[in-house]
């Protein structure tokens, strides 16, 4: 929300929560007839009615300056028109916000229920107005078919026991760190290919990861994998409905991913909390602490818990994030689209901003002298919120100061040294030589977990390899200094002895790539090392080696990768090409100057001639 406009500051409309508070008059009506009031002070257990009852004894002790009347429900005689009153005491209004935010503001401090739903009916008005909002404007995702609003998923669930919950499974896995857009053709592509969580169960790792390459966070598809067998040998092929079981028992499920599968596809009332939900909460309770702190973060998952749906609770969870991902937006938030503003504390600290600033000084004495005798008690202080000195400038006044960010450390630079090896060689006395080259399978754990690579001298290798030479302070590695390590690695690591003879023919600087994880920016330094003759790796000297294999230019087309290395492989096809092209233009003008020498011309007049 970058602006308040003139016609934002009047009192707002009440839209969807206008529509909620006539559903909860008319459900207290329906009670109300039913008991007949034979007892008035009779206290009833429903959750609605012990919190009106709590605002009705809260609005009497403020008698000496009352806003409106708050009639009681005590009497049989109880109009429309005093019901309405009373109700709309309960339904949330921006107006009140507002008037808390500029206590807020007055004090300098709050209390620690700023950040929380205290009312009942508040929670059940905000479900209200998010499920109605969600139910039209939901975006049809392949994963959420017609399960949004529960149509025929008793029957579906039935028919295929746990189907649902593998489809959110894969969806909410695949959507972590990956945007909905990206995430959509892969996994279209991986239900078509495993549409059952037994088929990705009997799957072959290799095939897995070469369906997700390019996703990144490549240990996701290997912990589904590891998922799947445990599923189906300690599990029947079903996940579980406890999201405690799910986060304790399956690999990579962690409490946010449990929460979706058991609300979204069990309908058990599990709260979750991801970024956009974090977004969300914190802007509707002005929840102003480092994002990163434990505390806060437990701060969200608590709020989540106190207003998660108990009837619709996977609709709930999905609206809230819907809700983040399309109008709670990091940028320029659609608030003016919002179906909960009236709920938004973030929202109405803009508007208190807004009036302070036009309003002139006596008019702000006289406001805060309104407040001295409606001091809350400031005994139970916030201390999880940061300073407003700390908020980006360029956020200050706006929505978007929540949830504060904490400070974001830039990703480190690390540098590798990548040895592409190829070796030429016939397969059999008639056929053409064909290209192969060698991959090298990466650690189980790690960055890139399990991946297949070319030979790779990591940062720490190539900073060892230069103190053995004597170098103490760190500096930017050369192509001489890589090219060694690369042998020590292929002769030492690989077992490769060969590589120092005389079978190797060529060796060439390709240059570098870049590649940027979430937190390194990592360059690779390409060396295309061509070998001719009977080279193998059969008989490498150390048992130990990692493991190893050959690909034809053909198989490593489509060979599952990680993207980093792709990058230095699109760089060898492009030096090759460029070699070929510069080759053929030699060619060409040797058979041009031929041509001419053989016609007796002058060379020269048969260019221009062409």
């Amino acid at each position: 929300m970058g602006s308040i406009t003139t016609m934002e500051l009047g009192r707002p409309t009440r839209k969807a929560a206008t529509k909620a508070a006539l559903a909860i008059r008319n459900e207290a009506l329906e009670e109300i007839t039913e008991s007949n009031v034979k007892k008035e002070s009779s206290k009833d257990n429903n959750g609605d009615k012990e919190a009106f009852s709590i605002i009705m004894a809260s609005a009497k002790t403020k008698a000496a300056k009352p806003k409106r009347k708050t009639p009681s429900l005590g009497s049989s005689h109880t109009s429309d028109a005093n019901l309405d009153l009373a109700y709309s005491a309960l339904v949330p209004d921006l107006e009140d916000l507002v008037v808390q935010a500029s206590r807020v503001r007055m004090d300098g401090c709050h209390r620690e229920n700023y950040h929380r739903f205290t009312s009942k009916v508040a929670c059940r008005t905000f479900q209200s107005d998010i499920l109605a909002w969600y139910d039209i404007h939901y975006r049809r995702l392949p994963w959420r078919k017609s399960f949004h609003v529960g149509d025929h998923s008793l029957e579906l669930e039935q028919a295929n026991p746990g189907q649902r919950a593998y489809e959110v499974w894969v969806s909410e896995i695949m959507c972590q760190q990956t945007q909905v857009a990206t995430v959509i053709p892969y996994y279209n592509r991986w239900m078509s290919k495993w549409p059952t969580i037994a088929a990705l169960a009997e799957a072959d790792l290799e095939e897995v990861n070469k369906v997700w390459t390019g996703l990144g966070y490549y240990s996701r598809a290997s912990r589904l994998y590891q998922g799947a067998q445990k599923v189906m040998k300690e599990f029947n092929g079903v996940l579980p409905s406890d999201p405690a079981v799910l986060e304790k028992e399956i690999p990579g499920v962690g409490r946010y991913t449990a929460g979706a599968i058991a609300s979204h596809a069990y309908n058990v009332p599990a709260e979750l909390v991801d970024g956009n939900v974090i977004r969300v909460l914190s802007r509707l309770r002005a929840i102003g602490g480092d994002v990163k702190s434990p505390k806060v973060i437990d701060l969200h998952w608590q709020v989540a818990k106190e207003l998660v749906h108990k009837e619709r609770p996977g609709c709930f969870n999905q609206a809230l994030m819907e809700l983040g991902a399309t109008v709670c937006t990091p940028q320029n938030p659609k608030c003016g689209e919002c179906p909960v503003q009236s709920n938004c504390r973030a929202y109405a600290e803009v508007v208190d901003k807004h009036r302070n600033n036009v309003e002139n000084l006596g008019a702000s004495k006289k406001r805060k002298t309104e407040f001295d005798d409606e001091r809350e008690d400031l005994s139970s202080i916030c201390t999880l919120c940061l300073p407003n000195s700390d908020v980006d400038p360029k956020d200050q006044g706006l929505v978007t100061q929540y949830p504060r960010k904490a400070v974001k450390k830039a990703p480190r630079d690390e540098e590798c040294a990548v040895a592409i090896l190829e070796r030429i060689r016939k397969l059999d006395g008639d056929s053409d030589p064909v290209s192969e080259y060698l991959l090298v399978k990466r650690p189980e754990k790690g960055l890139l977990a399990g991946m297949w690579e070319f030979p790779t001298v990591e940062q720490d290798q190539l900073d060892r390899d230069k103190q053995g030479n004597g170098s103490k302070e760190y500096t930017p590695s050369t192509y001489k200094e890589r090219s060694a390590s690369s042998i020590k690695f292929m002769t030492d690591t690989l077992g490769l002895d060969w590589v120092t003879d005389a079978s190797v023919a060529s060796r060439n600087d390709l240059g570098s790539v870049q590649h940027l994880f979430s937190h390194i920016k990592k360059v690779y330094h390409v060396e295309w090392v061509v070998a001719k003759g009977p080279v193998t790796t059969e008989k490498r000297s150390k048992k130990s080696s990692p493991e190893v294999m050959w690909l034809s230019e053909h198989e490593l087309a489509s060979a599952a990768i990680p993207t980093g290395i792709n990058k230095t492989y699109q760089l060898l096809l492009k030096f090759k090409a460029q070699g070929q092209d510069s080759k053929a233009k030699k060619d060409s003008v040797a058979k041009n100057k031929r041509v001419a020498k053989k016609e007796g011309g002058d060379i020269s007049k048969f260019f221009m001639s062409k």
